[in-house]
């Protein structure tokens, strides 16, 4: 009756008041001696048709709950004796997924002979139980009834992993109540009461910076994710232990559909730790085989090309005209020529009338006016060659991407750069220097996120004008934090992580964290603009220079043509 009464008393007021549906597992009938089977039948057919009246419960009987059925069960009730009993109806029973879990009420059937004896059983019986869902399934929402036979007595028990020690199993009585959900399977990793978490990171600035040869985690541990990951052990009052990546020069890891898994994610896998955290995306494989929390973070990837080579200044000197203004004063100046060595021939005096003259020093002047306005302007705006303005006009230009691993995974999205970027060893951060280093007759550029370009002109602010970003962006990338498939700390870090997000906490860790460069920038706008203007006054003088060499060997050839042994000189200036 009091078994009968319990059973009634959860079904109705957490499952019924929260419209959940629960699972009877009937493998009991296998295992269970005969009366207890009879006992269980007895209690579930009482329990069922007062469910039936009182609440609408949906409850589903059978040996093995079906893959398909998963989601839709909420509550798991198992009747057993003891603990290897309940594993192996666990084991049957499709398992926890990346976002969802199931309850569990375990209903343990024991005999009573002595007192003191029969504690120490049933304490140590309960904690190998409680121990299995803890290291095995990830599951802390275990509620156990634990009925003497002899007496008759329903004893209410769970474990709270964070309070008597870290990974604690120990039985502790907990009092039904009202038998609410929030009352029977209570927070239990809200204060890990300084425990150790075990988060595998790796290098990826600005994200995540990890100097291992320091003293202190708070030192060795830099970055965005890593103020980020310190403000969650504060909330959750946990202590970090760093787990290195193997190999530990891998950014992250693969993660494929078919359950292959590299680095860091395959380390979650084996349980090797409890957490990953560092500019990692959310992707359907990993969603597949792991837990992870909501996404925390935005990244844009974006095209980053080299900056377009400027113009010589010559070619500045031939920018104010057309071909055609220049061919005109070509003509001009031929007319010019031809009407002075007519005027100087013995046999005619014909000249421009004076009115083409005149025409003639206006237009000049206009045409110099025109020409030292446009040289002026094109020099204080230093034109370069034109690049491309968008992703499709730089693949239709032939381009090339340079790419690091991490980045190349995301590029397989992308069939269409996909075949055009070639994988270089190093970070995504060392990737733009890598773009410098490819030879200029080649048209290159970088598949990366603003971020990981901001971070590098922080630190090379003399850089920055060597670069170009392309709009529109490709893709966005969401982060993620992974864990274990049905970690427990998932759902916990999941929410702080939304909170911190809607309150904009995470977009303000990494504006703090980026410096600005406004100073240095202006002082480099105005030495740009003072060496242009100064490159194009040298090409003038080297002009002025040519000129006045050539006029000198002009007049060194007259010279020369005085002398005697050059008669042909003097007859070829005498005709000109």
């Amino acid at each position: 009756a009091r078994l009968q009464h319990t059973l009634h008393l959860i079904l109705s007021r957490s499952c019924g008041a929260h419209n959940l549906s629960a699972y009877v597992n009937t493998d009991y009938q296998r295992h269970l001696p005969l009366a207890e089977q009879r006992l269980v039948d007895r209690v579930l057919d009482r329990v069922l048709r007062r469910s039936s009246l009182d609440v609408q419960v949906p409850i589903l009987l059978d040996r093995r709950l079906q893959p398909v059925l998963n989601l839709h069960v909420h509550l798991m009730l198992f009747f057993v004796q003891n603990t290897q009993q309940f594993i192996a109806a666990a084991e049957r029973n499709a398992g926890a997924t990346s976002t969802f879990k199931h309850k569990f009420l375990v209903v343990m059937l024991r005999e009573s002979h002595s007192s003191s004896a029969s504690s120490a059983s049933s304490a140590t019986e309960m904690s190998r139980l409680f121990s299995y869902m803890l290291h095995q399934r990830l599951n802390i929402d275990v509620l156990l009834l634990l009925m003497q036979l002899d007496s008759g007595t329903v004893q209410s028990y769970s474990f709270f992993p964070f309070n008597g020690g870290c990974e604690s199993v120990a039985p502790v009585p907990l009092p039904l109540r009202q038998a609410r959900l929030e009352q029977l399977y209570p927070q239990k990793a809200s204060n890990l009461n300084g425990c150790p978490l075990h988060v595998i990171v790796w290098q990826v600035p600005p994200y995540i910076e990890l100097h291992l040869e320091r003293a202190t985690v708070e030192q060795q541990l830099q970055g965005w994710d890593a103020k980020l990951l310190k403000l969650l052990a504060q909330r959750l009052n946990f202590r970090l232990q760093l787990v290195p990546n193997e190999p530990p020069h891998l950014i992250g890891g693969e993660s494929h559909m078919n359950g292959s898994f590299t680095g860091a994610f395959r380390m979650l896998r084996e349980r090797r730790g409890n957490l990953t955290c560092g500019c990692a995306a959310c992707l359907p494989a990993r969603s597949k085989y792991l837990s992870h929390t909501v996404s925390y973070n935005q990244v844009e990837y974006m095209i980053v090309l080299r900056s377009a080579s400027a113009y010589s200044s010559y070619e500045i000197m031939l920018f104010p005209f057309a071909r055609s203004t220049w061919l005109l004063l070509l003509v001009l100046a031929a007319v010019y020529r031809l009407q002075r060595l007519l005027s100087w021939t013995a046999w005619t005096s014909w000249s421009l009338p004076p009115a083409c003259r005149l025409g003639g020093v206006m237009l000049l002047y206009v045409l110099r006016l025109g020409y030292e306005s446009s040289i002026f302007e094109f020099v204080h705006n230093a034109p370069v060659r034109p690049l491309p303005g968008t992703v499709d006009e730089a693949v239709q230009a032939d381009y090339s991407f340079v790419v690091d691993h991490a980045t190349h995974r995301m590029a397989a999205w992308l069939p269409h750069l996909k075949s055009r970027a070639h994988i270089y060893p190093g970070r995504a951060v060392d990737m733009f220097e890598q773009l410098l280093r490819q030879p200029p007759q080649r048209d290159w550029g970088v598949l990366s996120s603003r971020d990981f370009l901001d971070y590098y002109l922080s630190r090379q602010p003399e850089q920055r004008h060597r670069f170009v970003v392309l709009q529109p962006k490709v893709m966005n990338n969401m982060l993620c934090m992974h864990l274990p498939l049905g970690s427990y700390m998932a759902p916990i870090i999941s929410q702080l992580l939304f909170d911190l997000r809607s309150f904009g906490v995470c977009q303000q860790l990494s504006q703090m964290s980026t410096p600005t460069t406004t100073t240095t920038m202006s002082t480099r706008g105005h030495q740009d603009a003072f060496g242009e203007s100064m490159r194009f006054l040298h090409a003038a003088c080297y002009c002025i220079l040519i000129a006045d060499a050539l006029i000198l060997g002009v007049f060194l050839l007259e010279l020369l043509s005085l002398h005697s042994r050059f008669r042909w000189l003097h007859w070829c200036f005498q005709r000109l």
